[in-house]
């Protein structure tokens, strides 16, 4: 038998594990690495103690191993002998002998409903922080206001330069009155976008670039420098808040909004914040 079979015979990957987790490690270097993980769990436990209760630390060590991140949490799962394994907020399971690891959807059939898919949204919203606008630096938004500064007509949002729902909502937001928008640009879309963030950031009239640059207007670029390391701090931010997508929108109560909603929603949204 070659070194490559021993390696994996004791191991099951399921589809889509290798799409990204192992962070440019080989194939071959991560079913060995899994294959020792698995070996020194099982020599680890006396036969006679193999039947007991899992050792759900050494199960979470055989997953680090393999894929090369902090294991986050780790439960049994509604399906008996397997358990859930959460890492960098994905959803995988290992069973109780820590030879078989699974990255899948599980499935209850009685709804048909994903189990999985419903975890992990119970898991974001539990580890994602509520943002609170107070403690924001508004300093690295850009401020757009359309009417009066009334207390509660506040919006926070993270768009994208070249994201086609960011100019959709920004023609819908004009019909929101009385609104301040605090928009933190971040480059979610390539160096384009980061390209054109730097110029919409060095420019003398911030708001004016990016009005003009939601109307398919080119940024111009400032012949002085500027500080562009705000525009890495909302990169974090959006990290810090989970935000992976834009336009997102926060109210002054921290609700969150997704995508290019349209004006009463939003409406509806801010009045519900104040109350």
């Amino acid at each position: 038998m070659s070194s490559e079979q021993t390696c994996t015979m004791n191991i099951a990957i399921f589809p889509g594990l290798f799409q990204g987790i192992f962070q440019g490690r080989t194939l071959r270097t991560a079913f060995c690495s899994a294959a020792l993980a698995c070996a020194s769990f099982l020599m680890a436990v006396p036969a006679t103690a193999q039947t007991a209760a899992p050792d759900t630390q050494a199960l979470s060590a055989v997953v680090e191993r393999l894929v090369g991140a902090k294991v986050e949490s780790i439960a049994p799962s509604p399906i008996a002998g397997l358990f859930e394994v959460i890492v960098n907020g994905n959803i995988l399971y290992i069973d109780s002998t820590g030879t078989h690891l699974v990255d899948g959807q599980v499935v209850e059939v009685a709804t048909r409903t994903s189990v999985t898919a419903r975890r992990k949204q119970e898991h974001e919203v539990a580890t994602t922080p509520v943002l609170d606008i107070q403690q924001l630096d508004l300093a690295d938004a850009i401020k757009i206001v359309n009417g009066r500064e009334l207390p509660g007509r506040v919006l926070v949002t993270f768009e994208d330069p070249r994201c086609g729902f960011c100019k959709r909502l920004h023609q819908t937001l004009k019909d929101v009155p009385d609104l301040v928008l605090y928009t933190f640009p971040v480059s979610f879309l390539g160096p384009q976008s980061r390209a054109m963030n730097e110029a919409i950031w060095c420019a003398a009239d911030r708001s004016k670039a990016w009005n003009e640059v939601m109307k398919d207007m080119p940024p111009l670029m400032d012949s002085a420098k500027c500080d562009l390391q705000a525009l890495d701090r909302n990169t974090a931010l959006a990290n810090k808040y989970r935000v992976s997508g834009t336009p997102t929108m926060f109210t002054p109560s921290g609700l969150r909004i997704a995508g290019a909603v349209g004006a009463p929603a939003i409406e509806q949204a801010l009045q519900a914040s104040v109350r």
